[in-house]
């Protein structure tokens, strides 16, 4: 060994990295250990770190000992007794009368149960934790609905991302108290090491820990020759709690367009509701907190793109419970928010997304749907078609089923519900849009047809008879009239998410675009006419199957 790889070797019996560890101020980031066992031939070292009340940290600095064990942090009663006799009884939910909290807290089952370690419940719950046992996390979502991993853990290690502890610290106002136990063999004598026998208690005044460097003449091997241990701990004391409460105050509120004029210049107002005006006299010179901003509507995209965690619905925009918006979107190319709304009801982030699709009004207006529910308090229905299919479709499924007693649309499986949520019209000519939106389409009403309900007690069936065979032959032997234009738009739906979106394109698909005379309208106004006519399907269902059926 090089005379450079002995002094490496040196500094790392002397655990020169752990006791600069102790000797800092600071704290591992972005990710901290608060329990970690390293266990090889070489080294024995473990970690493990806890709350402590702010002023019980002088006297845990009074020795290297740690103030909490691995298996510690359990409730407990703790029974006081004077001359005899008992005087108090304390129950004790972490096991010690002083407040020493543990982190993470060893789960021991006497060899009967695996052990294993867990995370704080209250961490927890104040960070609102989602478990993840499969991949061994806890998931953290901030206000926008984004997941992040808040801690992790392996048989040997569990970590807590740094910046989420801190904030914990500082809102119960508790240290963060760090305990290393750690001992490392060397098969070099000290002489090679060109150490002196070493023995010292070392301190600071946030940390406390003992030094020793010895030869080896415990071991029941004759592999190593020195042994060099540390035991001992350090605080880290918490900020102020005010720290933590400016974090909404620091928020910026970006400008909108509201206007323009007749130059094209852009006029852009903030967003922040307390400094827009309002009906009762309130900034009576700012634009007024309804005030309408426009969007294209693209950007709704990213939420379609993720049912799971979005919900676009006729009026309203949310984010699971975090978080919603009200919008006006019955329209087929832009979408309207009201500015005071944007400032309010979206973080910083989200508006930023949003700011990226602002456009100038150029003669844009709300909606009479809108208009009516914000302005004249009126209930009003939506008139675009994909909000009035996610309306009736539904409406149909549950008042059919109400009316016969079975499912005229099978029930979607949850993994097909964003087949329906994100029915949508298309913002732009976009073959690959159009070809998921074609086949959510179909799922819903030619896949979803209840073809033994339909099927049951028909007298005119043939073997080799489709699902829209079958409803045609279903109106048909009941006496319905007005279904053949419906029949025909369901069997176009079909021809065209077989030879367009469920199969490789060919002459087939060119002959149909052709016969339907699609080819100079583009996808976007081919698919409005298709979902118009999905609506008009429902309609006719719900006139035909259920109204007269009530009469």
């Amino acid at each position: 060994m090089t005379p450079e790889e002995l002094k490496r070797y040196a500094d790392w019996i002397q655990h020169k990295d752990i006791q600069a560890f102790l000797a800092s101020p600071n704290v591992p980031y972005p990710w901290f250990a608060a329990y970690r066992n390293n266990q090889t031939d070489e080294e024995r070292t473990t970690w493990f770190a806890a709350l402590i009340p702010v002023a019980h940290v002088q006297d845990c600095l009074r020795d290297s000992g740690w103030n909490i064990g691995l298996t510690d942090g359990k409730p407990s009663v703790w029974t006081h007794y004077s001359n005899g006799e008992v005087s108090n009884t304390v129950y004790c939910p972490f096991g010690n009368e002083v407040g020493i909290e543990p982190l993470v807290i060893c789960r021991e089952f006497h060899g009967i149960r695996e052990d294993y370690f867990e995370l704080s419940q209250e961490f927890r719950l104040y960070n609102n934790l989602y478990p993840d046992p499969a991949r061994k996390r806890f998931l953290h979502f901030n206000r926008d609905g984004d997941e992040s991993e808040a801690a992790r853990y392996t048989d040997g290690v569990f970590e807590i991302r740094t910046d989420l502890l801190l904030r914990f610290c500082a809102v119960k106002q508790m240290a963060l108290g760090i305990f290393v136990d750690s001992f490392r063999n060397s098969p070099h004598t000290l002489e090679e090491l060109s150490l002196d026998e070493t023995r010292l208690p070392i301190s600071g005044d946030s940390f406390i820990y003992n030094l020793a460097i010895v030869s080896d003449t415990f071991s029941l091997e004759n592999k190593f020759k020195t042994v060099g241990g540390v035991m001992g701990k350090k605080y880290i004391l918490p900020k102020p709690m005010s720290a933590e409460d400016g974090d909404e105050n620091t928020e910026v509120y970006q400008e909108f367009v509201i206007g323009s004029d007749a130059h094209g210049q852009l006029f852009k107002r903030t967003c922040d509701p307390d400094k827009l005006a309002d009906y009762f006299g309130k900034n009576p010179d700012a634009p007024n907190y309804l005030t309408p901003v426009f969007f294209r509507v693209e950007v709704l995209s990213k939420y379609y793109a993720d049912p799971q965690k979005y919900s676009v619905e006729d009026g309203y925009l949310r984010c699971g419970g975090l978080w919603g918006m009200r919008m006006d979107n019955d329209h087929s190319d832009y979408v309207v928010a009201w500015l005071g709304d944007l400032g309010r009801d979206l973080s910083e982030t989200e508006r930023n997304y949003w700011l990226s699709f602002n456009v100038a009004p150029a003669g844009r207006k709300i909606s009479e749907t809108e208009f009516k529910r914000a302005f004249l308090a009126e209930p009003s229905d939506p008139k675009k078609p994909d909000l009035v299919f996610k309306h009736e479709y539904p409406r149909f499924c549950g008042q059919f089923k109400t009316t016969n007693g079975w499912d005229f649309f099978l029930p979607l499986h949850d993994d097909d519900e964003h087949f329906l949520t994100g029915l949508r019209l298309l913002s732009k000519d976009n073959q690959s849009e159009f070809d998921s939106q074609l086949i959510a389409l179909t799922k819903l009403l030619v896949d979803s047809l209840n073809e033994k309900g339909i099927t049951k007690g028909l007298t005119t069936l043939v073997e080799g008879d489709k699902g829209i065979t079958k409803l045609e032959k279903f109106f048909n032997e009941r006496g319905a009239i007005g279904y053949e234009e419906h029949v025909k738009f369901l069997r176009v739906l079909q021809d065209l998410r077989s030879k367009s979106a469920a199969h490789r394109k060919g002459s087939s698909y060119d002959k149909l675009i052709a016969d339907l005379q699609m080819s100079d309208e583009g996808q976007q106004k081919v698919f409005f006419k298709l979902l118009s006519a999905g609506v008009a399907l429902i309609q006719h269902l719900s006139s035909t199957l259920i109204l007269k059926r009530n009469d």
